[in-house]
């Protein structure tokens, strides 16, 4: 008989490759819906959240776009029109090797996300918003828009939230925050 004798490095590479197998079927395993098997895996054997959950547009897709508009108060009656503050931005060819302006974009139309995700709560808890205006995403988007085309150094200013539907273009944008007049 013939005995066949392991070297330490290849019972590494066996331990190894049985490991990553074994994560490898866990992670598709836990790709699809609950299912038995996958909440036992999830919720009882990856204590380390080491099983990824790739969901990139699903279960719920973004459907809705995001519009951030503001205007100034110069006097009691004068107003200037409504404009809107770009979140994000058109993708142009060299977009993929030089984009400074992307992490900025990014964070604002992340924060944007968070203040709208946080409206819900905020209404349930108080009844009313204004306690909206002392959460860090309603600051940093206030901040946002103060700083943006100012026109005039001493002016009050306001910002407004819409939501239209994608590129479904024939519904109206629907308000979802009106601020109040900030002083800038």
């Amino acid at each position: 008989m013939m005995m066949l004798k392991l070297t330490p490095t290849a019972i590494y590479e066996i331990v190894i490759t049985v490991f990553l197998a074994c994560w490898f079927l866990a992670t598709i395993l836990c790709q699809f819906k609950e299912t038995r098997i996958s909440w036992f895996i999830r919720y009882k054997l990856d204590l380390f959240n080491l099983i990824p959950l790739w969901t990139f547009f699903a279960p719920h897709p973004g459907k809705r776009d995001y519009h951030l508009l503001f205007r100034d108060k110069i006097s009691d009656e004068n107003y200037t029109e409504w404009q809107e503050m770009d979140i994000t931005e058109e993708r142009t060819f060299w977009s993929w090797l030089w984009n400074p302006e992307k992490r900025d974009k990014k964070i604002l139309s992340d924060v944007v996300q968070s203040l709208v995700s946080s409206i819900p709560s905020y209404r349930e808890r108080t009844g009313n918003l204004n306690l909206l205006m002392f959460s860090t995403p309603y600051i940093i988007v206030l901040h946002a828009v103060s700083h943006y085309k100012r026109r005039t150094a001493d002016c009050y200013r306001q910002f407004m939230l819409a939501e239209s539907s994608g590129y479904q273009k024939e519904t109206t944008p629907s308000l979802i925050l009106l601020s109040v007049f900030h002083q800038i």
